[in-house]
């Protein structure tokens, strides 16, 4: 008990607040970079860049754990009192970190980290009765950390395997730590409470940050995705020509074009079988061209930009290039109708289509020559699609 109050009184002193501050921000950046890492990649999938972001996550955690080390040493005027409260920090910020990025990287750095503390040059180990106390610990040690990272999201949702698996890890870290420092065992259990306190509240400030993370992710789905159709809205493409139009026109030698679609006779829809009707419409028409995009590899992305029309990206890639693209996209969408209440909609589009040129003084020079020939596309006689002028009936493709 003495030892406990103790500890508390402890926690009151100002190098100790010091100490878990700098602990809590350390955790916090480690997760700002794991999330961070991880959505890149989600986006950017590739083989080479995970494994770049792992030894960037490693090299995230040595410096956290260096920077703590630097900072337990100046607060304490180079002194290890409180060094209790050190190694509980240290051990919170492995494991947490294990928990976290899930990469062998972070393993590693756990298993060894022991020799660490314990370096191999300190021969009276060996003659130290304690010392199969040392091995049985690391091998303990060992055992849960990996249990840890294989089987880290059944741990997360059992709670009681959780908190057994923290309190091996602390013990068994607390074991090595007896070894080689004199202090009564029966303090390895105070220890170790304080640790599974450290990662209780670590645990709680993790999940809060998540919160907040998910909220904003949900917020920038809500911003840039089209509610009805869940495809990207006006306002990712506002956001995205601003981007793409100053890097290829910067870019002379790689194309840019711009593909425009109109659904033929959209008003019919809704007047003739109601809104809803149209709206499934809609839905319809951009899940088929999306899905079309994705999967014959195309690179093209599309909008929603407003009403029944809708507008395709391709970077990289010439109108010639895209016309069979365009092609693609109108048979995949005769080739699955729509069906509602036993009846088939045939749903016919209109296309415009244009590359950006060196004559185009902003992006709105090719927009409105892309807006003009889908105009020329519907006023042909629709199911059509018009490229550099060129008005051609898909019916004749």
């Amino acid at each position: 008990m003495n030892f406990i109050q103790n500890t508390i009184d402890d926690y009151m002193k100002i190098d100790s607040t010091i100490i878990t501050l700098v602990t809590i921000g350390l955790i916090t950046l480690i997760t700002i970079l794991a999330y961070s890492l991880e959505r890149y990649l989600v986006s950017h999938p590739s083989t080479y860049l995970k494994i770049f972001f792992h030894l960037l996550e490693g090299f995230g955690l040595a410096l956290g754990m260096a920077i703590l080390q630097k900072t337990f040493h100046i607060v304490n005027h180079g002194s290890i009192n409180n060094g209790w409260l050190y190694a509980n920090a240290q051990m919170t910020i492995m494991l947490y970190a294990l928990y976290l990025m899930r990469n062998r990287i972070t393993l590693m750095i756990n298993l060894v980290m022991p020799f660490v503390y314990h370096e191999a040059s300190n021969f009276q180990r060996l003659e130290s009765y304690k010392f199969p106390y040392f091995v049985i610990a690391y091998l303990v040690l060992m055992g849960v950390t990996i249990y840890f990272y294989l089987n880290q999201d059944k741990l997360i949702n059992n709670a009681r395997k959780y908190i057994l698996c923290q309190a091996i890890y602390g013990v068994s870290w607390w074991l090595l730590l007896w070894v080689d420092h004199n202090f009564e065992f029966y303090r390895i259990l105070d220890m170790v409470l304080v640790f599974l306190i450290y990662m209780a509240i670590i645990r709680y400030c993790e999940r809060k940050m998540q919160e907040t993370l998910n909220g904003y992710d949900h917020l920038k789905v809500a911003v840039n995705y089209d509610e009805l159709t869940g495809i990207r809205n006006r306002a990712s493409f506002d956001k995205t020509v601003k981007d793409i139009y100053q890097t290829y026109n910067d870019n002379t030698n790689v194309p840019l074009t711009i593909a425009m679609l109109d659904i033929d006779r959209f008003k019919k829809f809704n007047d003739t079988f109601g809104h809803s009707t149209g709206d499934n419409v809609l839905r319809h028409v951009a899940n088929t061209m999306e899905r079309t995009l994705f999967l014959k590899n195309t690179q093209g992305q599309i909008f929603r930009f407003g009403g029944e029309e809708f507008i395709i990206i391709f970077r990289g890639k010439t109108t010639q290039e895209c016309t069979p693209i365009i092609v693609d996209l109108k048979n995949s969408l005769t080739d699955s109708p729509l069906f509602l209440n036993g009846k088939q909609l045939d749903v016919n589009v209109s296309f415009g289509v244009t590359q950006l040129k060196d004559s185009d003084k902003s992006f709105k020079d090719l927009f409105e020559r892309v807006d003009s020939y889908l105009y020329q596309s519907k006023n042909s006689g629709r199911n059509s699609m018009t490229v550099e002028g060129q008005t051609t009936k898909f019916d004749n493709k």
